[in-house]
């Protein structure tokens, strides 16, 4: 079966998401195998990353239909879009 196009666009944001934190996953595996601690800032950024992903999610889900997707996709002059963005951070 074919996906549908929320199925696609919640596939992304997932994978946005999921490549996000593989940036600090590291810090996660240090703490299981040393009992290291995770710094505080690390975690509150993953924590971040799966809350906005969730609310992306949800979002995506509650569109009723193509022109209410384009919407959360298009950008404003800003370039801020209401669906918003995966927190984007360096460590």
């Amino acid at each position: 079966k074919e996906k549908g196009k929320k199925s696609i666009l919640i596939d992304k944001v997932k994978k946005e998401a999921a490549n996000e934190l593989i940036k600090t996953d590291w810090y996660v595996i240090r703490k299981t195998e040393e009992e290291t601690a995770i710094p505080s800032a690390v975690t509150t950024h993953r924590k971040a990353v799966r809350s906005k992903q969730a609310e992306m999610e949800t979002a995506i889900s509650n569109a009723s239909d193509i022109p209410a997707l384009e919407t959360l996709y298009t950008r404003n002059n800003e370039g801020v879009r209401p669906l918003g963005d995966i927190p984007q951070k360096d460590f």
